[in-house]
């Protein structure tokens, strides 16, 4: 029995230590980390209330070019191919600006988490340490951005794998 693909159907170029349908399925769970980020990101930045929307949109680039590559791999065609390069590209593009957004949020002055906290003496359980309400959230929405970032660089390094892998073998058909 052959188990032949014809060129119009062939699979993604694959090296020693790179499986496309693998990196594939990670980059799915990376874009479902991002679009899950962005629900408290929406509800806890008050400094730029419409930022939510961008890992949103990145969370959604990123499952779409992670599930065309899936599609591909498991039914090659060209049409698939095409989506999955497509997708991967514009999925890379956006990592970027967002990757530039980040940084720029996490070197902000007003974004860093201020470390100052105020004692409190209880004469039950000794000193607590506790801050105002205000610095917690500013410090959550930082911890949340600083996630974003490391979320968006393994992104970028599977969506560049993938962009290569699918342009090369749309090339080379």
């Amino acid at each position: 029995m052959s188990s032949e693909v014809p060129a119009a159907g062939a699979r993604l170029q694959r090296l020693s230590w790179f499986d496309p349908e693998a990196a594939a399925m990670v980059t799915i769970l990376v874009g479902l980390f991002q679009v899950l980020l962005a629900v408290p990101l929406a509800y806890s930045d008050h400094t730029l209330p419409k930022v939510f929307i961008l890992p949103l949109v990145l969370g959604i680039l990123i499952v779409a070019g992670g599930s065309f590559t899936v599609a591909h791999e498991r039914h090659p065609s060209r049409l698939l191919l095409q989506g999955c390069a497509c997708s991967n590209v514009a999925g890379l593009l956006v990592a970027l600006l967002a990757f530039c957004l980040y940084c720029l949020r996490l070197s902000n002055e007003c974004g860093k988490p201020k470390l100052l906290c105020l004692l409190h003496r209880n004469r039950e359980y000794g000193y607590h340490m506790y801050g105002c309400a205000e610095e917690e959230l500013v410090a959550y929405c930082w911890s949340v951005t600083l996630l974003l970032l490391l979320c968006d660089i393994s992104a970028m390094m599977l969506h560049c794998l993938l962009s290569c892998s699918a342009l090369k073998t749309l090339k080379k058909d």
